[in-house]
């Protein structure tokens, strides 16, 4: 576990908790370890992290306490990453979760709270993970879930069908596989998985309509409505407006609020992440750079990585006339589609050099040379970055020019083509 997991446990259980209680928490962890030759022979360190991982784990999935498969994971998990003996993991959970929930702690929910619907939730939150330690600090299991995972799947794919495969790993491979099929029937299911989720994270029990089978996809198809600018969506259904909004996926439109008769609401960063897919794949169409520009920079993303639509000619003059209103990130991603596409033509050296005048600003030359890594240089381009090296008073261009320099020699020896 990295020291970047360890701090953003350490952060959320300080946003999370009051003072009162994590204080309650620790006194009931030291007196449930002090009996234990185990733990009282763990230096302070080593016992402040286990402390913090059960703190964190109890916290963070307060709604799935009394959850077998939760429990099991857990125990897993302080079995394989703290060498805690099974027997001893499971009377420390038992006891002070039981603890934090005399606490007041607990979060209990009745709807959507067994052990399939922990599992799904967890590989949900796997699929959308951008790293491990992403995901490490997200589920608070450590590796135990990724092992089973993997080991499940294994398992069920072998041709012997006689193979013993756990209980619950052969639950969450069955999921898998499930959500695979229903991710190749509709790409952006995932996403509507993950809408269902954060409702019922944000109000419990409260979020049952919302999470219906028939539901979820015509809120979804409301927030791609929200997204593309239809203010009104949700106006007639207030309770659901303060379900998403505490969600964190949409907020208040305060600036038609201070229009007569206007109100409606916008989607929030996250939000527009949630629904990138969809708009990418099946909401958007391009007609004219002006179609592209007023979009989220996450949708703007989305199509440009993932749109069969992509038209390498039209961005390349997206490029040309309207790069500095663009965020990095998706001046990036751009070169990049327009390169996996053939089109060399606009990254020719003469291209490029029209693209770094463009740049106002050092962020956007370093996107156009972090994308430049992945391509072959030709003798015109090394010379375009090489005089950006020479005559760029940022120091931070001339080492990013640099960098891409070192990156071409050493994939590409001195072979240039021209």
């Amino acid at each position: 576990m990295s020291w970047a997991v360890v701090e953003h446990k350490i952060s959320f259980l300080r946003s999370a908790l009051n003072e009162w209680e994590r204080q309650s928490l620790e006194r009931e962890f030291a007196e449930l370890t002090n009996s234990s030759p185990r733990f009282t022979k763990l230096s302070r360190s080593a016992r402040g992290i286990l402390f913090v991982d059960l703190a964190y784990a109890i916290i963070r999935h307060r709604d799935w306490l009394q959850t077998p498969v939760f429990n099991a994971l857990l125990v897993e998990f302080l079995q394989l990453d703290h060498g805690v003996p099974k027997c001893e993991a499971e009377v420390l959970i038992h006891d002070l979760i039981s603890a934090a929930e005399q606490l007041g702690l607990g979060r209990p929910r009745t709807i959507c709270n067994d052990d399939r619907e922990f599992l799904t939730w967890a590989y949900v939150c796997a699929a959308g993970a951008a790293d491990d330690d992403i995901l490490e600090a997200d589920l608070g299991l450590g590796t135990s879930l990724l092992r089973r995972l993997r080991d499940g799947i294994s398992a069920l794919e072998r041709v012997d069908q006689s193979v013993f495969v756990p209980e619950y790993d052969a639950m969450l491979a069955t999921i898998v596989m499930e959500l695979a099929h229903e991710s190749k029937a509709t790409p952006w299911s995932m996403d509507i998985h993950r809408l269902k989720f954060l409702l019922l994270n944000a109000s419990g029990d409260v979020a049952q309509p919302y999470v219906l089978e028939e539901s979820l996809p015509r809120i979804y198809e409301g927030l791609i409505a929200i997204g593309c600018g239809e203010f009104g969506h949700f106006e007639d259904r207030p309770s659901l407006s303060e379900v998403l909004i505490s969600a964190g996926i949409m907020r208040e439109n305060h600036q038609a609020r201070r229009k007569k008769g206007s109100s409606g609401h916008i989607l929030t960063d996250f939000g527009y992440r949630l629904t990138a897919l969809k708009a990418a794949l099946d909401v958007f169409v391009l007609s004219q750079p002006d179609d592209f520009l007023c979009l989220n920079a996450r949708w703007q993303l989305a199509f440009v990585r993932g749109s069969d639509k992509f038209d390498p000619e039209i961005f390349a003059d997206i490029l040309s006339t309207h790069l500095r209103a663009m965020s990095p990130e998706v001046v990036e991603a751009i070169m990049v589609r327009i390169y996996s596409e053939g089109d060399t033509s606009a990254l020719s050296g003469a291209r490029i050099a029209e693209y770094l005048r463009q740049c106002e600003f050092g962020w956007h030359k370093a996107a156009i040379f972090r994308a430049l890594r992945a391509m072959r240089p030709t003798r015109a381009l090394l010379e375009v970055v090489a005089t950006e090296l020479s005559e760029s008073m940022s120091p931070g261009i001339r080492m990013a020019a640099s960098s891409l320099l070192d990156s071409w020699t050493e994939a590409n020896g001195t072979q240039v083509t021209h």
